[in-house]
């Protein structure tokens, strides 16, 4: 009996084509089969190639079914409406903008009219960097004019990215039909579908996005969204089971924002084209007219991609509308708030002392840090609906770490023509980029100094290698000027213990050591600030001009006097866990304070006061508190949110200045003791408040 081809999951071709000789050789009939160029060879490799397709093929299908393994975006979508899973669409960008119109003596001759009014679908038109673009207002707006100045003041006006459309469709159940709206770039977000009895009646009925069909019966104004194959989306009406079944005749209105999304983010200085009306029904002129951007265009997005439908779909269906788990919360609060541009939740318990019965969810808005009270408020509530009786969820800011890293990078200067700023701001903009990459995602991650590395390695094929040193920093924020206060910062990652390291045998101090030099470096470090009791004499110098100028004598702490100035101080730790309070005075560090606080080098738990600050030299109730890691990965702690700030690059061509720059070495204290102004500092004393990018904004 002829041999049968035993390997039948091949998916090379050549693999196949050898199949098919091995069991020829075993048939009499071909002889010519082996020999390239042969009539049968040529046949074989016809076979082969057919053979090959059709397993491609059966193998691309095959994959095409199951979610994680689908690369075409229909069937995607596919699997994840069987998971109740519904793709975002393009999101269009909003601006906020103040309008002022100055309205003219009513028809009555005597006063000016009641109110102004800018009309639903108003154009107004702005530009970016890139290209020119049309804003639509949404609804109507109403204001009341200025009985004294005839002025109408429209404090913030929110427009919206795109041109406002309207398509039509009349229920016959005679055929069958589907509600796609005819358009791609359709904001769901921004659509609104009215029904009315007939084409010309004035009754309506606005129907409204469903979320949940446990809260919808047969009288429910409500309508499902589902994307179609070419992108574009179905509206889907109840059966009158759940939600109102359409009745034939009635007429559907659908009002939507077709829009460019991300394209037009930073669109400002806008032009406004339409029409403003007076309670008369007056056009008010143009020329009457002005405005100004309060918030320029922003949080355009582009439709959901296919990686992240795959990510959020079968999370979606694990959560089926309910928040238990850790996963649920962070998935419902993505929903609820979109917003969102990162969400953590993590239970009491994780704390310490814990907390039992309350999930704690911290949310990073798309601007800014933080969330005012009450949207905090706002997203409880919603969560409530969600959660169980017995667990509270808890809104929380997060708490923000500061990766400041410092690069040392070597490159060869005859393998590139950018000069050393250049490649340094090259290396800059790729470390930007990496802080954004893991913007949406970086909540209980760590950050790896190697990653870190190799992606300063590969900003540019001259760089031949680099070294990274990473603090953290953080802000002392919770006191008020002159007040004395105590606020404990937790860095979640073990610092450098100092007091581990030895240096020389002896350091002839008898200190109680053990034989030990006192620890020869500092791993915590505060900006410069002004601490309450702590001045010095100032005196008056004559200049050759003859004017007087005030001038600090020598130092000297003292009470406060009309003749005196507060001292420049900063905080840093004495490498035994004690932080000190000290100054500098003509390079000699003076110890103002031996004991303003504790340091933890194994959990990383730094604690300052009682201790009073009087003042900073910015003016802001915040002092920046800079800390070393001790090791190359740095843990990000429950509801910790990292981002990197100030990144300090230094290129170094080798070709010319081939200077060697060591990697931190406890063991070895030379070039990193402290107050040697010769070596290199690894933790240099903060020059800039870490800010926070908190935005007055009107959304």
């Amino acid at each position: 009996m002829s041999a049968i081809p035993s390997q039948l999951t091949s998916l090379d071709f050549f693999e196949i084509k050898e199949s098919i000789r091995s069991y020829l050789r075993t048939r009499k009939e071909f002889t010519d089969y082996d020999f390239e160029g042969s009539s049968a060879s040529y046949l074989i490799d016809i076979l082969a190639y057919n053979t090959y397709y059709t397993a491609f093929n059966a193998n691309m299908a095959l994959n095409e079914a199951f979610l994680e393994t689908a690369t075409v975006r229909d069937n995607i979508v596919r699997i994840a409406k069987q998971l109740n899973y519904t793709p975002r669409s393009i999101k269009a960008p909003r601006a906020c903008i103040k309008l002022l119109a100055q309205t003219s003596i009513g028809l009555n001759g005597t006063s000016f009219p009641e109110f102004a009014t800018l009309k639903k679908g108003d154009v107004f038109v702005a530009d970016n960097d890139f290209d020119s673009y049309t804003f639509a207002l949404t609804q109507d707006i109403q204001v009341p004019v200025d009985s004294g100045t005839g002025l109408a003041t429209f404090e913030s006006v929110l427009v919206y990215q795109g041109n406002l459309l309207t398509y039509n469709y009349t229920v016959d159940y005679t055929q069958r039909q589907d509600y796609i709206i005819p358009d791609e770039n359709v904001d769901t977000g921004l659509l609104t579908v009215d029904i009315s009895p007939t084409e010309q009646s004035a009754e309506t009925d606005t129907y409204s996005p469903a979320t949940n069909v446990t809260n919808a019966d047969g009288t429910s104004r409500i309508y499902y969204l589902e994307e179609t194959d070419d992108m574009r989306y179905r509206l889907v009406f109840g059966d009158g089971s759940i939600g109102r079944k359409l009745i034939d005749g009635e007429y559907i209105r659908v009002s939507y924002v077709s829009t460019d999304g991300v394209e037009a983010n930073g669109a400002k200085g806008f032009n406004f084209i339409g029409t403003v009306l007076d309670s008369d029904q007056r056009v008010i002129s143009p020329n009457s007219i002005s405005l100004t951007t309060k918030d320029a265009a922003q949080d355009g997005e582009d439709r959901e991609t296919s990686l992240s439908v795959k990510f959020r779909a079968p999370r979606a269906y694990a959560t089926q509308n309910r928040a238990v788990t850790e996963n649920d919360f962070e998935h419902i609060v993505s929903e609820i708030y979109p917003q969102a541009a990162s969400v953590t939740a993590f239970g009491g318990e994780k704390l310490n002392p814990p907390i039992y019965g309350k999930v704690y969810v911290a949310i990073r808005p798309k601007t800014g840090n933080k969330l005012n009270a009450t949207t905090k408020q706002k997203i409880k509530k919603d969560l409530l609906k969600y959660s169980i009786a017995s667990i509270e969820p808890v809104i929380i800011d997060p708490t923000i770490f500061y990766v400041l890293p410092k690069s040392y990078v070597y490159y060869n200067g005859n393998d590139t023509s950018l000069t050393g700023a250049q490649l340094g701001t090259k290396i800059l903009q790729g470390i930007d980029a990496f802080n954004k990459n893991g913007a949406t995602n970086r909540f209980g991650n760590r950050i790896d100094g190697s990653k870190f590395g190799a992606m300063v390695d590969s900003s540019d094929p001259a760089i031949s290698g680099n070294v990274t040193q990473m603090t953290l920093g953080q802000n002392l924020d919770q006191f008020t000027f002159g007040q004395v206060f105590t606020q404990c910062l937790d860095f979640g990652n073990p610092l450098y213990d100092p007091n581990a390291y030895s240096g020389s045998p002896d350091d002839g101090d008898d200190d109680g050591t053990g034989g030990k030099c006192k620890p020869s470096f500092s791993v915590v470090k505060s900006g410069t600030f002004y601490a309450t009791g702590y001045t010095e004499d100032l005196v008056n110098l004559t200049l050759s001009d003859g004017t007087t100028t005030a001038q600090v004598a020598t130092p000297g702490i003292s009470t406060l006097t009309t003749n005196q100035v507060l001292v420049p101080v900063n905080i840093r730790d004495d490498g035994r866990g004690n932080l000190i309070m000290v100054t500098t005075r003509d390079e000699t560090e003076l110890t103002l304070n031996p004991s303003v606080g504790s340091v933890n080098y194994g959990t990383g738990q730094v604690c300052v006061g009682p201790v009073a600050i009087q003042g900073t030299p910015d003016d802001t109730t915040r002092l920046p508190i800079q800390v070393l890691p001790a090791g190359g990965s740095i843990a990000v702690p429950p509801g910790v949110d990292p981002t990197i700030f100030n990144p300090q690059v230094n290129p170094i061509d080798y070709t010319i200045n081939d200077v060697s720059i060591p990697t931190f070495d406890p063991n070895n204290f030379n070039g990193y003791n402290y107050g040697d102004t010769t070596g290199i500092n690894i933790i240099d004393y903060p020059t800039d408040t870490f800010t926070y990018p908190v935005s007055e904004s009107c959304f």
